[in-house]
């Protein structure tokens, strides 16, 4: 009789399946979002890629409920500029997601582009990115219950080879496109005067569905549509030709399979000080129960010229769950950092391609 095989084996065996199952799933889940979304579009939409003036880099880092060991870490960056002799812009981003304390994490560099048609009050830009992105799961990190004494707790290293390990790493291409439209509105008979300016986008992320499965299964990435509105309106009354008072409404709507979320609100700025409120709302639909998770978030930020061309920005966030769920879902914190040099080179022959406006 063939001996038995210790039970630590079976929990192995039914943990593994699970993480197959859970792995399945997650490539139904949403990426991750920002509050901060507005101060890095690209990461949203390749057609903002260069649609401001000049050069901008941005950073932010996301740490979702920090009291909760295992929490969520995200890091990204993003670089942009204007290349009208390319037609449009160009630029590069990258973020790395961290989630259980090390356990999973996802890394992605993105090449951007963007083109752009150009009339008097109105621009289109047509964006587009591609991407490689890596999936590493550490092994090292999982807990078996042959590894615990009821005493002393974790003391023994687990029984090797009894059933095999998931793929520790996955790699693959990924693609977006996205469109915007930005418009000036002008005052009806004070033609130089704008009123607002208005940006809309779609995109849509993960277009050819890469399968992202760590468990030698067929677990692809559904196709994410985010839309982008938002606009830059100077506040009556407090207006500085240089340095003008600003309100920046602004919404971003996601959808991806049975998840969609909603963040909507507003800043406004004088320089050198800015803040706002956004309300955020994600729905998980299709599963046996339906969740509901709102958010409050509040931000607060200040801006410096640093020389003549470059200003620097900072923000910090923070979200406080505001349903039934927040005693599960403790607060989240956002730090972000944005360097924007405005004149990184004249436009000569290429000025008919650039459109003057409210940016922020």
């Amino acid at each position: 009789m063939p001996p038995r095989q210790p039970r630590s084996t079976f929990f192995k065996f039914v943990f593994l399946f699970l993480m197959g199952i859970g792995m399945q799933f997650s490539a139904l889940a949403q990426d991750p979002n920002f509050t901060q979304f507005y101060s890095q579009p690209v990461q949203y939409n390749p057609a903002f890629t260069g649609i401001n003036n000049g050069l901008r880099f941005g950073a932010i880092f996301r740490n979702q409920w920090s009291r909760i060991p295992g929490q969520f870490n995200t890091y990204s960056i993003a670089l942009d500029a204007e290349a009208l002799n390319l037609g449009g812009g160009l630029g590069f981003s990258a973020s790395h997601d961290v989630e259980g304390e090390g356990l999973l994490s996802t890394t992605n560099f993105n090449a951007l582009y963007a083109y752009r048609v150009v009339q008097h009050d109105w621009m289109i830009q047509a964006g587009f990115s591609a991407g490689a992105y890596t999936q590493r799961l550490d092994f090292s990190k999982l807990i078996f219950t042959d590894q615990l004494d009821d005493k002393y707790g974790l003391v023994r290293p687990t029984s090797s080879g009894a059933v095999p390990t998931p793929v520790e790493s996955k790699s693959f291409v990924d693609f977006t496109s996205g469109i915007v439209f930005r418009k000036n509105i002008r005052h009806k008979t004070q033609r130089r005067k704008i009123l607002a300016t208005v940006n809309a986008g779609y995109a849509a992320h993960h277009i050819t569905r890469p399968d992202q499965s760590l468990m030698l299964l067929d677990a692809r990435l559904p196709i994410r549509h985010s839309f982008q509105l938002n606009a830059a309106i100077p506040i009556k009354g407090l207006n500085d030709p240089k340095h003008p008072a600003l309100l920046i409404p602004a919404l971003l709507f996601e959808s991806q399979m049975y998840f969609k979320e909603l963040i909507v609100g507003a800043n406004a700025v004088k320089e050198p000080m800015f803040g706002g409120v956004f309300y955020r709302s994600r729905v998980f639909k299709g599963l046996p129960h339906t969740y509901d998770v709102d958010a409050l978030a509040a931000n607060l930020g200040f801006e410096t010229q640093l020389n003549k061309n470059v200003i620097m920005r900072f923000c910090y966030s923070y979200d406080i769950t505001v349903n039934n769920l927040r005693g599960f879902s403790p607060g989240t914190h956002e730090i972000g950092i944005l360097l924007w040099n405005k004149n990184l080179y004249k436009k000569g022959k290429h000025a008919k391609k650039s459109l003057t406006c409210y940016a922020f």
